[in-house]
């Protein structure tokens, strides 16, 4: 059986990947600066899937581990997100 995080975390990961693509398309077209960042924010939601998919299946970290290496790409995804909405 397959276990609930590891789909979650599959799930996410291929939704992060597609939403890159469509905003890199999407800064090809207008060239705005800040889809860059949206973009880029994106893609370390999909480094994010890699990295935790990996940690699942090949190592054994333990909990606080995982909550730690999560918790670092999402300061850096809510910096570039901040970057994207807030900045002008």
């Amino acid at each position: 059986m397959v276990a609930v995080e590891n789909v979650i975390v599959a799930a996410v990961t291929v939704i992060a990947l597609a939403l890159t693509i469509i905003a890199i398309l999407a800064w090809r077209r207008v060239r705005d600066l800040r889809l860059l960042l949206l973009a880029g924010g994106f893609a370390l939601f999909f480094a994010k899937g890699v990295v935790l998919t990996t940690a699942l299946f090949l190592t054994g970290l333990n909990l606080a581990e995982l909550f730690i290496i999560s918790s670092t790409f999402d300061l850096m995804i809510l910096a570039l997100f901040y970057g994207f909405t807030l900045r002008r």
